[in-house]
């Protein structure tokens, strides 16, 4: 089957590809605008870009700052070209001002999960921006919908779809997590299109998060009936990728049985690589931390096993005793480290 165009408000891209955010540091610049070259919707994430040591004082400022002055790189390396857009985390403590600045930059799509992103409207007003909230089930989707029309009058222009055996935070119980097959994309994808008829939204593009690293992979999905798919485990591993090449290495000598769910300190499930950092999380072991940044709502840091922020931080600078590492169930994918450009080519052999 031939591929068909994305086509998201007023914005299409030749292959129906959506990098995810991927934070802290993997979906940086380089890689959004190396998506955006290629023909795909190319996303910055919009968590753990600033100085580590001034976001001890000035976290908010810093943030902000930072953010916009990657979003303005992005842009220079794709030469202006569209798509470019952001993913920003509704537990993150600066919410709205992450999002107001990511208006101000000029963003193209804003990409809103890990909780329900019920004020974004609010805090994009009447931009040309795409709102794309990340949901996984049809329940908290009406309540987006219903939220966003009735205090807003604005509808979604995409949803996207994650499933159980998406990598990352996880918007599902343990027991949906551990018998995939009772929430699983086909029943997702149904309970969404029930929404969309319900509130009149038919054409709204659905977009399937879960084990995407191929052609059949993304076939699949729009024989069932979703649009397009977000990519986020098979390009972590790209040469564009803003981790460290240590980092790199752990993803692509992992193994399907490497691959394991935590309490995250955001409050959700997370699922992860065994790493070192894991294994003692597993045994109870708190990690010895402070809290310099305060940078999610949810998290308390005298409750929490260990610093999230810390722990990516460390992914990004390739310590991989110390290092999270945010996977999806199709591990066993990723292979490689190479370029982006070479899963873009991929796309064009049938």
């Amino acid at each position: 089957m031939k591929l068909p165009a994305l086509k998201i408000r007023n914005l299409e891209t030749k292959y129906p590809v959506i990098q995810a955010g991927m934070g802290v540091r993997i979906g940086m610049a380089e890689l959004s605008s190396a998506v955006v070259n290629c023909g795909g919707f190319g996303t910055i994430a919009s968590v753990g870009i600033g100085d580590v040591e001034r976001g001890k004082i000035r976290f908010v400022e810093e943030c902000n700052e930072n953010f916009a002055l990657e979003l303005k790189k992005a842009r220079e390396l794709c030469g202006g070209k569209k798509p470019l857009g952001v993913n920003v985390m509704v537990a993150l403590s600066n919410y709205e001002e992450i999002i107001r600045t990511a208006v101000a930059g000029g963003v193209d799509f804003i990409i809103s999960g890990a909780g329900l992103p019920l004020p974004l409207p609010e805090y994009v007003g009447d931009a040309d921006i795409a709102l794309i909230p990340v949901i996984s089930s049809g329940r908290a989707f009406e309540v987006v919908v219903k939220t966003w029309l009735r205090k807003y009058n604005r509808k979604p222009d995409a949803v996207i779809v994650e499933g159980p055996k998406c990598g990352g935070h996880l918007g599902f119980t343990m027991e949906m997590i551990e018998h995939p097959e009772t929430c699983s994309m086909e029943i997702l994808r149904k309970e969404i299109q029930d929404v969309i008829a319900r509130y009149n939204l038919e054409g709204l593009p659905m977009i399937a998060a879960e084990e995407v690293a191929c052609r059949a992979d993304i076939e699949r999905f729009l024989r069932m009936g979703y649009d397009g798919v977000q990519i986020g485990t098979y390009f972590i591993t790209t040469e564009e990728a803003g981790i460290d090449r240590r980092s790199k290495q752990v993803f692509v000598d992992a193994k399907a049985e490497d691959v394991v769910v935590i309490k995250s300190p955001v409050g959700l499930p997370v699922r992860v690589l065994k790493s070192p950092l894991v294994q003692r999380v597993l045994t109870g072991e708190r990690e010895k931390f402070t809290c310099p940044y305060r940078c999610l709502r949810s998290c308390n840091p005298a409750k929490s096993l260990f610093c999230i922020a810390k722990a990516l931080l460390a992914t990004w600078r390739g310590d991989t005793d110390n290092g999270l590492y945010m996977v999806g169930c199709n591990i066993e994918a990723v292979r490689k480290i190479y370029p982006v450009k070479e899963f873009f080519d991929s796309l064009d052999r049938e």
